[in-house]
């Protein structure tokens, strides 16, 4: 049992791997959990090997390999014998070339869920009114016409324009970086000072911000 834990181990490491990278790269509210990784790892991990052994087979039809990667008269790869036969076998080879294609993998998953193109399809369908897995207040910042902002804080009476670095939200704080700010009083819009850039956190709904 140990040695078939440590084999699904090694398998589904271009897997992790791929799931670290979307992790990254995804916009997502909450943090992936344990068992989220894990899910996604086998997902990932099945995704990268079934993309290897594509190329494998396309590259057979040519009589060529991949350096490395043994295959037989099947053509199957050895990563398979975890679910098709007694006795498994792993090819160090494999699980290297497997790892290589995972961040493509990853980068069409996170191309696939920041693009919104499920959820677009779903729209179309007329299946689903969704905007995607993101909160409103990171949909509304990845707009691609927001770029200059007015932030207004009503506790501080101030306002504060500039352009958008970055943002991000976290349990009950919304954090926003500002460059090229001027500050201005809330009520007389009088100018206040100017800075080059500015760092806001707030708990959820202090920020009321508008695009000029």
């Amino acid at each position: 049992m140990n040695q078939l834990a440590v084999a699904i181990a090694i398998v589904l490491f271009p897997g992790l791997i791929a799931s670290v990278i979307c992790d990254k790269v995804i916009v997502h509210y909450q943090r992936w959990e344990i068992f989220k990784y894990g899910i996604y790892s086998f997902v990932f991990g099945l995704l990268c090997y079934t993309l290897l052994q594509g190329i494998v087979i396309g590259l057979n039809s040519f009589d060529k390999i991949l350096p490395g990667v043994e295959v037989g008269s099947s053509g199957r790869l050895s990563a398979w014998t975890l679910v098709t036969a007694e006795k498994y076998k792993i090819d160090l080879a494999e699980v290297l070339w497997a790892t290589i294609l995972a961040p493509l993998i990853a980068a069409v998953a996170a191309a696939v869920v920041n693009l919104k193109l499920i959820t677009r399809a779903a729209g179309k369908l007329g299946i689903s009114d969704k905007y995607g897995d993101e909160n409103l207040y990171s949909f509304f910042l990845n707009s691609k016409n927001v770029d200059w902002v007015y932030v207004r804080d009503r506790e501080m009476k101030v306002t504060y324009f500039g352009r958008v670095i970055s943002f991000s939200e976290y349990s009950n704080v919304q954090e926003l970086a500002l460059e090229d700010v001027d500050v201005f009083d809330l009520d007389t819009s009088a100018l206040l000072y100017s800075v080059k850039a500015i760092y806001l956190t707030k708990s959820m709904g202090q920020f009321v911000i508008e695009i000029p």
